[in-house]
Protein backbone atom coordinates (compact mmCIF):
# COMPACT_ATOMS: atom_id res chain seq x y z
CA UNK A 1 0.00 0.00 0.00
CA UNK A 2 3.00 2.42 0.74
CA UNK A 3 4.62 1.73 -2.37
CA UNK A 4 1.41 2.24 -4.33
CA UNK A 5 0.60 5.70 -2.59
CA UNK A 6 4.42 6.77 -3.38
CA UNK A 7 4.47 5.83 -7.13
CA UNK A 8 1.05 7.62 -7.36
CA UNK A 9 2.37 10.92 -5.56
CA UNK A 10 5.42 10.20 -7.82
CA UNK A 11 3.66 10.33 -10.92
CA UNK A 12 1.42 13.46 -9.85
CA UNK A 13 4.33 15.52 -9.20
CA UNK A 14 5.92 14.22 -12.49
CA UNK A 15 3.20 14.48 -14.75
CA UNK A 16 0.85 17.47 -13.53
CA UNK A 17 -0.85 17.63 -17.06
CA UNK A 18 -1.59 13.75 -16.95
CA UNK A 19 -5.04 12.61 -15.76
CA UNK A 20 -2.95 10.66 -12.86
CA UNK A 21 -5.88 12.07 -10.42
CA UNK A 22 -7.36 9.73 -7.74
CA UNK A 23 -9.99 11.49 -6.07
CA UNK A 24 -10.93 7.89 -3.80
CA UNK A 25 -9.41 6.82 -1.03
CA UNK A 26 -6.65 4.20 -1.95
CA UNK A 27 -8.46 1.89 0.35
CA UNK A 28 -11.89 2.37 -0.95
CA UNK A 29 -12.48 -0.06 -3.38
CA UNK A 30 -12.34 -3.82 -3.92
CA UNK A 31 -10.28 -5.95 -6.00
CA UNK A 32 -11.75 -5.65 -9.46
CA UNK A 33 -11.78 -8.57 -12.24
CA UNK A 34 -11.16 -6.76 -15.56
CA UNK A 35 -11.43 -8.58 -19.15
CA UNK A 36 -10.57 -6.44 -22.20
CA UNK A 37 -11.59 -7.32 -25.44
CA UNK A 38 -9.11 -6.69 -28.62
CA UNK A 39 -9.41 -7.81 -32.44
CA UNK A 40 -7.66 -5.43 -34.32
CA UNK A 41 -7.32 -2.06 -32.99
CA UNK A 42 -3.85 -1.85 -31.71
CA UNK A 43 -3.69 2.16 -31.37
CA UNK A 44 -7.10 1.91 -29.78
CA UNK A 45 -6.50 -0.58 -26.88
CA UNK A 46 -3.20 1.33 -26.08
CA UNK A 47 -5.01 4.77 -25.59
CA UNK A 48 -7.46 2.72 -23.15
CA UNK A 49 -4.43 0.75 -21.66
CA UNK A 50 -3.22 4.05 -20.64
CA UNK A 51 -6.19 5.42 -18.98
CA UNK A 52 -6.55 2.08 -17.64
CA UNK A 53 -3.47 1.30 -15.86
CA UNK A 54 -2.42 4.34 -13.35
CA UNK A 55 -6.17 3.66 -11.87
CA UNK A 56 -5.46 -0.26 -11.34
CA UNK A 57 -4.48 -1.65 -7.41
CA UNK A 58 -1.91 -4.75 -7.17
CA UNK A 59 -5.10 -6.66 -6.15
CA UNK A 60 -6.76 -6.49 -9.61
CA UNK A 61 -6.98 -8.64 -12.00
CA UNK A 62 -6.50 -8.21 -15.36
CA UNK A 63 -7.52 -10.20 -18.95
CA UNK A 64 -6.43 -9.57 -22.43
CA UNK A 65 -8.73 -11.73 -24.19
CA UNK A 66 -7.30 -10.80 -28.28
CA UNK A 67 -9.76 -12.60 -31.02
CA UNK A 68 -8.08 -14.28 -33.84
CA UNK A 69 -7.81 -13.18 -37.79
CA UNK A 70 -9.13 -15.82 -39.94
CA UNK A 71 -12.88 -17.33 -39.29
CA UNK A 72 -12.88 -20.81 -40.28
CA UNK A 73 -17.43 -21.00 -40.48
CA UNK A 74 -16.77 -17.89 -43.69
CA UNK A 75 -13.28 -19.23 -44.48
CA UNK A 76 -12.39 -15.62 -44.43
CA UNK A 77 -9.26 -13.47 -43.45
CA UNK A 78 -10.72 -11.09 -41.03
CA UNK A 79 -7.32 -9.36 -40.18
CA UNK A 80 -4.05 -8.48 -40.83
CA UNK A 81 -2.02 -11.27 -38.09
CA UNK A 82 0.71 -8.24 -37.75
CA UNK A 83 -2.61 -5.99 -35.84
CA UNK A 84 -3.25 -9.16 -34.00
CA UNK A 85 0.79 -9.47 -32.74
CA UNK A 86 0.56 -5.62 -31.67
CA UNK A 87 -2.04 -6.29 -29.71
CA UNK A 88 -0.66 -8.63 -27.90
CA UNK A 89 2.72 -6.91 -27.35
CA UNK A 90 0.72 -3.52 -26.45
CA UNK A 91 -0.80 -5.02 -24.22
CA UNK A 92 2.16 -7.05 -22.45
CA UNK A 93 4.08 -4.00 -22.39
CA UNK A 94 1.74 -2.07 -20.58
CA UNK A 95 0.94 -4.06 -17.91
CA UNK A 96 5.13 -4.67 -17.26
CA UNK A 97 4.71 -1.41 -15.19
CA UNK A 98 5.39 -0.94 -10.95
CA UNK A 99 1.21 -1.24 -11.02
CA UNK A 100 0.26 -3.56 -13.29
CA UNK A 101 2.84 -5.71 -12.26
CA UNK A 102 1.48 -6.95 -8.82
CA UNK A 103 -2.03 -7.67 -10.33
CA UNK A 104 -3.09 -11.33 -11.81
CA UNK A 105 -2.40 -10.44 -15.20
CA UNK A 106 -3.07 -13.14 -18.19
CA UNK A 107 -3.62 -13.45 -22.07
CA UNK A 108 -6.04 -15.37 -23.92
CA UNK A 109 -5.51 -15.70 -27.16
CA UNK A 110 -7.82 -16.91 -29.75
CA UNK A 111 -6.29 -19.42 -32.36
CA UNK A 112 -9.58 -18.47 -34.57
CA UNK A 113 -12.06 -15.36 -34.92
CA UNK A 114 -14.71 -15.81 -32.60
CA UNK A 115 -16.34 -12.46 -33.22
CA UNK A 116 -17.17 -10.25 -30.83
CA UNK A 117 -19.82 -12.13 -29.42
CA UNK A 118 -17.93 -15.36 -29.08
CA UNK A 119 -15.14 -13.63 -27.64
CA UNK A 120 -16.99 -11.92 -24.73
CA UNK A 121 -18.78 -15.32 -24.36
CA UNK A 122 -15.86 -16.97 -23.48
CA UNK A 123 -14.23 -14.03 -21.40
CA UNK A 124 -17.87 -14.08 -19.88
CA UNK A 125 -17.69 -18.16 -18.75
CA UNK A 126 -14.14 -18.23 -17.81
CA UNK A 127 -14.39 -14.70 -15.03
CA UNK A 128 -17.81 -16.37 -14.05
CA UNK A 129 -17.72 -20.10 -14.39
CA UNK A 130 -13.67 -20.98 -14.06
CA UNK A 131 -12.91 -18.30 -12.11
CA UNK A 132 -15.80 -18.19 -10.02
CA UNK A 133 -15.69 -14.25 -9.80
CA UNK A 134 -18.93 -12.48 -7.77
CA UNK A 135 -18.60 -9.67 -10.07
CA UNK A 136 -16.24 -8.25 -12.81
CA UNK A 137 -15.96 -5.21 -15.96
CA UNK A 138 -15.49 -5.58 -19.28
CA UNK A 139 -13.85 -3.22 -21.38
CA UNK A 140 -13.67 -3.69 -25.30
CA UNK A 141 -11.02 -1.00 -26.74
CA UNK A 142 -12.45 1.73 -27.72
CA UNK A 143 -13.31 3.39 -24.90
CA UNK A 144 -11.03 5.50 -23.19
CA UNK A 145 -11.54 5.74 -19.46
CA UNK A 146 -11.65 9.10 -17.49
CA UNK A 147 -9.39 8.72 -14.10
CA UNK A 148 -11.94 7.65 -11.27
CA UNK A 149 -14.03 5.35 -13.87
CA UNK A 150 -12.61 2.30 -11.90
CA UNK A 151 -14.03 4.02 -8.78
CA UNK A 152 -17.09 4.63 -9.94
CA UNK A 153 -17.67 1.46 -11.09
CA UNK A 154 -17.02 0.35 -7.97
CA UNK A 155 -19.78 1.78 -5.79
CA UNK A 156 -22.05 1.18 -8.61
CA UNK A 157 -21.43 -2.73 -8.68
CA UNK A 158 -22.33 -2.23 -5.21
CA UNK A 159 -25.45 -0.94 -6.11
CA UNK A 160 -25.90 -3.55 -8.25
CA UNK A 161 -25.25 -6.56 -5.54
CA UNK A 162 -27.75 -5.23 -2.88
CA UNK A 163 -30.21 -4.50 -5.82
CA UNK A 164 -31.35 -7.30 -7.87
CA UNK A 165 -33.09 -5.21 -10.35
CA UNK A 166 -29.94 -3.60 -11.49
CA UNK A 167 -28.62 -5.56 -13.75
CA UNK A 168 -25.91 -3.77 -15.89
CA UNK A 169 -24.22 -0.97 -14.57
CA UNK A 170 -21.46 1.57 -16.42
CA UNK A 171 -19.75 4.79 -15.50
CA UNK A 172 -19.42 6.27 -18.57
CA UNK A 173 -22.22 8.48 -18.21
CA UNK A 174 -24.05 11.31 -19.97
CA UNK A 175 -21.77 11.28 -23.33
CA UNK A 176 -22.91 14.25 -24.32
CA UNK A 177 -24.26 16.62 -20.79
CA UNK A 178 -21.67 19.99 -20.41
CA UNK A 179 -19.83 20.15 -17.33
CA UNK A 180 -22.30 22.08 -15.60
CA UNK A 181 -25.35 19.77 -16.30
CA UNK A 182 -22.94 17.03 -14.78
CA UNK A 183 -22.48 19.09 -11.97
CA UNK A 184 -26.32 19.65 -11.29
CA UNK A 185 -27.11 16.43 -12.22
CA UNK A 186 -24.33 14.24 -10.03
CA UNK A 187 -25.52 11.88 -7.80
CA UNK A 188 -28.43 10.60 -10.58
CA UNK A 189 -28.28 7.71 -12.12
CA UNK A 190 -30.28 7.16 -15.64
CA UNK A 191 -30.56 4.27 -18.11
CA UNK A 192 -27.37 3.06 -20.21
CA UNK A 193 -27.63 2.68 -23.98
CA UNK A 194 -24.81 0.75 -25.11
CA UNK A 195 -23.01 -1.79 -23.05
CA UNK A 196 -19.98 0.00 -23.11
CA UNK A 197 -17.59 -0.31 -20.14
CA UNK A 198 -20.44 -2.55 -18.42
CA UNK A 199 -20.00 -4.44 -15.22
CA UNK A 200 -22.31 -7.10 -13.74
CA UNK A 201 -22.89 -9.46 -11.08
CA UNK A 202 -22.79 -12.85 -11.93
CA UNK A 203 -25.91 -13.25 -10.13
CA UNK A 204 -27.52 -10.95 -13.23
CA UNK A 205 -25.10 -12.94 -15.74
CA UNK A 206 -26.99 -16.15 -14.57
CA UNK A 207 -30.01 -14.47 -15.03
CA UNK A 208 -29.48 -13.95 -18.30
CA UNK A 209 -28.31 -17.38 -19.78
CA UNK A 210 -31.97 -18.32 -21.16
CA UNK A 211 -32.39 -15.96 -23.62
CA UNK A 212 -28.58 -15.45 -23.93
CA UNK A 213 -27.74 -18.82 -24.83
CA UNK A 214 -30.74 -19.15 -27.32
CA UNK A 215 -29.38 -16.06 -29.16
CA UNK A 216 -26.06 -17.69 -29.35
CA UNK A 217 -27.62 -21.11 -30.75
CA UNK A 218 -28.62 -18.62 -34.04
CA UNK A 219 -25.38 -16.98 -34.62
CA UNK A 220 -22.32 -20.34 -33.37
CA UNK A 221 -21.71 -21.40 -36.31
CA UNK A 222 -21.43 -18.79 -38.27
CA UNK A 223 -19.09 -15.86 -38.51
CA UNK A 224 -20.50 -12.98 -36.58
CA UNK A 225 -20.34 -10.27 -39.66
CA UNK A 226 -22.73 -12.98 -41.42
CA UNK A 227 -25.42 -13.34 -38.65
CA UNK A 228 -29.02 -14.07 -39.90
CA UNK A 229 -30.61 -11.03 -39.23
CA UNK A 230 -34.10 -11.93 -39.81
CA UNK A 231 -33.81 -15.29 -36.91
CA UNK A 232 -32.61 -12.41 -34.65
CA UNK A 233 -35.41 -9.94 -35.09
CA UNK A 234 -38.17 -13.14 -35.48
CA UNK A 235 -36.54 -14.70 -32.08
CA UNK A 236 -37.12 -11.26 -30.45
CA UNK A 237 -40.60 -10.88 -31.62
CA UNK A 238 -41.57 -14.41 -30.19
CA UNK A 239 -39.89 -12.92 -27.07
CA UNK A 240 -42.65 -10.21 -27.50
CA UNK A 241 -39.74 -7.24 -28.44
CA UNK A 242 -39.76 -5.19 -31.23
CA UNK A 243 -35.92 -4.99 -32.12
CA UNK A 244 -34.47 -4.91 -35.58
CA UNK A 245 -30.12 -4.34 -33.62
CA UNK A 246 -29.44 -7.87 -33.89
CA UNK A 247 -25.70 -7.36 -32.29
CA UNK A 248 -24.90 -9.35 -29.62
CA UNK A 249 -25.48 -6.33 -27.08
CA UNK A 250 -28.79 -6.37 -27.85
CA UNK A 251 -29.04 -9.94 -26.68
CA UNK A 252 -28.12 -8.17 -23.63
CA UNK A 253 -30.60 -5.96 -23.36
CA UNK A 254 -33.38 -8.34 -24.23
CA UNK A 255 -31.86 -10.88 -21.78
CA UNK A 256 -31.88 -8.16 -18.91
CA UNK A 257 -36.23 -7.10 -19.84
CA UNK A 258 -36.95 -10.67 -19.38
CA UNK A 259 -35.16 -11.30 -16.37
CA UNK A 260 -36.80 -7.84 -14.78
CA UNK A 261 -33.51 -5.82 -14.55
CA UNK A 262 -32.25 -2.37 -16.09
CA UNK A 263 -28.72 -1.12 -16.87
CA UNK A 264 -27.80 1.90 -15.01
CA UNK A 265 -25.40 4.63 -15.39
CA UNK A 266 -24.06 8.09 -14.27
CA UNK A 267 -25.32 11.58 -15.18
CA UNK A 268 -21.54 12.24 -15.00
CA UNK A 269 -19.17 11.34 -18.07
CA UNK A 270 -16.59 9.16 -16.68
CA UNK A 271 -15.24 7.76 -20.45
CA UNK A 272 -14.98 8.79 -24.15
CA UNK A 273 -15.72 6.80 -27.10
CA UNK A 274 -13.05 6.62 -29.67
CA UNK A 275 -14.62 4.24 -32.06
CA UNK A 276 -15.10 5.96 -34.99
CA UNK A 277 -14.12 2.26 -36.83
CA UNK A 278 -15.12 -0.68 -35.82
CA UNK A 279 -17.92 -4.07 -36.22
CA UNK A 280 -20.75 -1.79 -35.49
CA UNK A 281 -19.07 1.71 -36.39
CA UNK A 282 -18.25 4.06 -38.92
CA UNK A 283 -16.91 7.36 -39.15
CA UNK A 284 -20.08 9.13 -40.31
CA UNK A 285 -21.79 7.73 -37.25
CA UNK A 286 -19.14 9.20 -35.01
CA UNK A 287 -19.65 12.54 -36.27
CA UNK A 288 -23.19 12.59 -36.13
CA UNK A 289 -23.68 11.38 -32.84
CA UNK A 290 -21.00 13.82 -31.67
CA UNK A 291 -19.13 11.30 -29.45
CA UNK A 292 -15.90 13.35 -29.65
CA UNK A 293 -17.78 16.07 -27.68
CA UNK A 294 -17.66 13.79 -24.36
CA UNK A 295 -16.58 16.17 -21.41
CA UNK A 296 -14.97 14.39 -18.40
CA UNK A 297 -16.25 14.80 -15.31
CA UNK A 298 -13.86 17.27 -13.33
CA UNK A 299 -15.53 16.47 -10.18
CA UNK A 300 -16.15 13.30 -8.16
CA UNK A 301 -19.22 11.21 -8.82
CA UNK A 302 -21.66 10.54 -6.51
CA UNK A 303 -22.95 7.05 -6.48
CA UNK A 304 -26.57 6.86 -4.69
CA UNK A 305 -29.10 3.95 -4.26
CA UNK A 306 -32.30 4.50 -5.91
CA UNK A 307 -35.49 3.86 -4.65
CA UNK A 308 -37.69 1.04 -5.65
CA UNK A 309 -40.16 3.03 -7.50
CA UNK A 310 -37.26 4.70 -9.88
CA UNK A 311 -36.35 1.26 -10.84
CA UNK A 312 -39.55 0.16 -11.47
CA UNK A 313 -40.18 3.52 -13.71
CA UNK A 314 -36.59 2.98 -15.64
CA UNK A 315 -38.20 -0.88 -15.81
CA UNK A 316 -41.25 0.29 -17.47
CA UNK A 317 -39.56 3.00 -19.68
CA UNK A 318 -36.96 0.61 -20.99
CA UNK A 319 -39.80 -2.25 -21.84
CA UNK A 320 -42.15 0.14 -23.79
CA UNK A 321 -39.07 1.19 -25.94
CA UNK A 322 -38.91 -2.52 -27.06
CA UNK A 323 -42.04 -3.01 -27.12
CA UNK A 324 -42.79 -0.19 -29.50
CA UNK A 325 -40.00 -0.21 -31.81
CA UNK A 326 -36.77 0.33 -30.23
CA UNK A 327 -34.13 3.01 -31.82
CA UNK A 328 -30.56 3.83 -29.84
CA UNK A 329 -30.77 6.62 -27.53
CA UNK A 330 -28.07 8.17 -29.18
CA UNK A 331 -29.50 8.48 -32.29
CA UNK A 332 -31.61 11.45 -30.39
CA UNK A 333 -28.03 13.58 -29.71
CA UNK A 334 -27.69 15.13 -33.03
CA UNK A 335 -28.03 18.42 -31.24
CA UNK A 336 -26.25 19.54 -27.97
CA UNK A 337 -27.41 19.59 -24.80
Amino acid sequence: MLLRQMWYGFTNRLFPQRCFRFSHDYQSRERLTIALLSFNRPRYLGRVLASLIPQLQPEDEVFLFQDGSFNPASNRQKADDRQIEQCVRIFEQSTGSFIAKQCNVNVFRSSVNLGIAGNYRAAEQYVFETLNRKRALFLEDDLVLGPDFLHVTDKLLDLSEREPMIGYVSAYGDLWASRRLQHERNGQLILMHENWGAALTKRSWLAQQKVREQYWSLIENVDYSFRDNERIVSFYKDLGFECNITSQDSSRWIACLMAGMVRLTTSTCNARYIGKIGEHSKANYFRTYRFKDSRIFDGITVVNMPNKSELERWYKESLDDFKGGYVHSYQKKSKPC
